[in-house]
């Protein structure tokens, strides 16, 4: 059933480092020749069209910028309720546009679960679920979430049943039995591993497209060993950061990259030395090609981009949803972990050091990074779904077989 063209529906949320993991595979899907309508908001529809999909206009309730402030210690109960309240918003926006041609499937990303949840049982369709984070394979514990657990449930109770799905749970829709789950790491990569059933998890790594991977930066004539800088998109407001990273690096052989983002105006970083560039974006795979060390906040795809080009990290952590990945970067000795609220320019300094020169760490960054390139990416992404969708409509031919 898979060589016919289908129709696929993609739900996300207005922030880079969700959205542009799951471009990879839309591109690919439409490649094959399948038509992929993809809801996006004003800042990101040109970029989703330029995979070739139709763009589905709609105004998001979240915004990444404030919704989980750096260093946020209730981040979790923040992303669950902006989750709940996102697709109650959205979710009459999708069905009025969809009305009369619903997908074939729903693929959306872990951060609108709730949406995506509920709308594959009103329409009856196979979802996947896109991990752009680390994966869970059990439901969150009360204690985990806090205080706003009680309000979560009772908003996602309330949602649920005005779309006639009243019995659904969070437990359920938190470890959904009924959606394939696509993982943006390797499976080597992933803590306890062994517990994530392969039929249900696929660890594909980072679906880079094709444009990830083309030039657009050179390094330094001077030959100076680059370190590279980044916050991500959603925490990069911090330009006292910046500026205690050019501190460390000052009167040292090291050609120093700050990518900024758009929310740090240059000027606010001071004089800066011949060795010191700013950009507010660059083009981060073609930038990680000739870097030494990446200093960076410890986003999942991020990471899986630096590893993709065998570049070990120094990360300082921005919020609760890193810990795990910050272990996980320890324990498989990939880098440096440095507490956000410690980091000085002479620690970020001496851990740049300690971490080029070792040896150790350059084998086992190597070794990590043959498992993300080998993982299969975009193209083993759009195999998975497609064979999640076979799997659900044989499953449909074999009951209505049998009700004849």
């Amino acid at each position: 059933m898979s060589g016919s063209g289908r129709h696929f529906a993609f739900f996300n949320i207005p922030a880079t480092g969700h959205l542009v993991p799951t471009l990879g595979v839309v591109e690919e899907l439409v490649r094959r020749g399948h038509r992929v309508t993809y809801a996006a908001t004003e800042a990101y529809a040109d970029l989703v069209a330029s995979t070739g999909a139709t763009v589905l206009p709609y105004t998001s309730s979240i915004d990444p910028q404030t919704i989980v402030p750096a260093g946020a210690e209730d981040w979790l109960a923040r992303v669950l309720l902006g989750n709940v309240r996102e697709g109650a918003a959205t979710a009459p926006v999708f069905e009025e546009h969809f009305r009369g041609d619903l997908p074939d499937l729903l693929a959306y990303d872990i951060s609108v679960q709730f949406l995506g949840g509920v709308l594959t049982r009103k329409w009856d369709r196979p979802g996947v679920k896109f991990y752009s984070v680390s994966p869970t394979n059990r439901s969150i514990p009360r204690e985990a979430v806090g205080p706003a657990y009680d309000r979560i449930e009772a908003e996602l109770r309330e949602f649920a049943s005005a779309h006639g799905v009243p019995d659904v749970s969070f437990d359920e829709l938190v470890d959904d039995p009924r959606a394939l789950n696509l993982v943006s790491v390797p499976r080597a990569f992933q803590y306890r591993q062994e517990t994530f059933e392969a039929d249900r998890f696929a660890f594909v790594g980072p679906c880079l497209r094709e444009g990830d991977l083309a030039g657009g930066w050179e390094p330094p004539a001077s030959g100076r060993p680059v370190v590279l800088i980044s916050l991500g998109t959603s925490f990069n407001a911090q330009p006292e950061f910046f500026r205690m990273c050019v501190a460390a690096f000052e009167g040292l052989p090291w050609h120093t990259v700050l990518i900024t983002g758009p929310g740090v105006d240059r000027a606010a970083l001071g004089p800066l030395p011949e060795h010191v560039e700013v950009h507010p974006w660059l083009p981060l795979q073609a930038v990680l090609a000739h870097t030494a060390v990446f200093v960076c906040h410890g986003g999942w795809g991020t990471v899986m981009q630096s590893l993709y080009a065998d570049t070990p990290m120094v990360v300082v952590p921005q919020v609760g949803e890193t810990d795990q990945l910050a272990h996980q970067l320890v324990e498989l000795n990939l880098g440096r972990v440095l507490p956000r609220d410690e980091v000085t320019a002479a620690l970020l300094r001496d851990a740049v050091a300690a971490v080029d020169g070792d040896q150790a760490v350059r084998e086992s960054v190597t070794r990590m990074g043959k498992h993300v390139r080998d993982a299969g990416g975009a193209m083993r992404a759009a195999d998975a779904m497609l064979a999640h969708l076979d799997r659900h409509e044989h499953r449909h031919e074999r009951g209505g077989a049998a009700a004849a």
